[in-house]
C-alpha cells in the first residue's frame, strides 16, 4: 500500500496538475495542504490564539506550527478550547482572569458624559474606550470619588480592578421600567 500510494498520488497530479496535495486527518478532522514529496514530513498550519480578558479586551497573535503529530499540538495546546479550524489553520481561545496588558498599561477608569462606569484607554477625557460596566447613579456619589473619576483612576491591577468595580456597583443606577 505503501508504494500504491505515492503512484496514486504522482497520477493525481499528473492528470489534475498542481504541486500539492490535501491531507485529512479524520481523527481531529483537520484538513491541510502539504507539498507532493512532503507526505511523510510535518505539516505547518497557521494558529491563531485568542485571549479573552476578564476587563473585555480580547487579545489575538497567529504563529505558525510545524507539526510532527497531532498528539504533540493538543498537548501544547491543552489550556485552549478550540474554536474553529479549516484548511491550515486552527482557532484556540482562552479566558483569563486578569486584566489585559494595555489596561495595566494605560488604563483608566472613569464616566462617560452619560455616568456609565468605563475603562479608558488613557486620560478619560480622550475618550477611547476600552470597556463600559455599568451607569451610576453620579448623585449618589461623594465629590471625592466624583473627581477621582474625573481624572480617572489607574487600573493598576486585577485585585484593583475588581475593588473599583464591587465599591461602584453599590450605587449603580436601577434600569427605568
Amino acid at each position: 500500500m505503501k508504494i500504491l500510494y505515492p503512484l496514486i498520488l504522482l497520477g493525481c497530479l499528473v492528470v489534475f496538475g498542481g504541486n500539492s496535495v490535501e491531507a485529512f486527518y479524520p481523527e481531529n478532522g483537520l484538513a491541510v495542504k502539504r507539498e507532493v514529496g512532503q507526505e511523510d514530513g510535518p505539516l505547518i498550519i497557521e494558529v491563531e490564539l485568542r485571549t479573552n480578558y476578564a476587563d473585555g479586551v480580547t487579545t489575538k497573535r497567529s504563529v505558525y506550527e510545524t507539526i510532527w503529530s497531532m498528539e504533540d499540538l493538543w498537548s501544547e495546546y491543552a489550556d485552549w478550547q478550540l474554536l474553529d479550524q479549516e484548511e491550515g489553520k486552527m482557532v484556540f481561545e482562552r479566558n483569563f482572569e486578569d486584566i489585559s496588558p494595555a489596561s495595566k498599561q494605560n488604563g483608566h477608569f472613569g464616566l462617560t458624559e452619560d455616568g456609565i462606569l468605563t475603562i479608558f484607554d488613557g486620560d478619560p477625557a480622550d475618550e477611547k474606550v476600552i470597556q463600559t460596566f455599568f451607569q451610576i447613579d453620579v448623585g449618589k456619589l461623594e465629590s471625592q470619588r466624583r473627581e477621582q473619576l474625573m481624572e480617572g483612576i489607574p487600573v493598576e491591577s486585577w485585585y484593583q480592578f475588581e475593588d473599583v468595580i464591587q465599591s461602584f456597583s453599590k450605587i449603580k443606577s436601577e434600569p427605568v421600567q
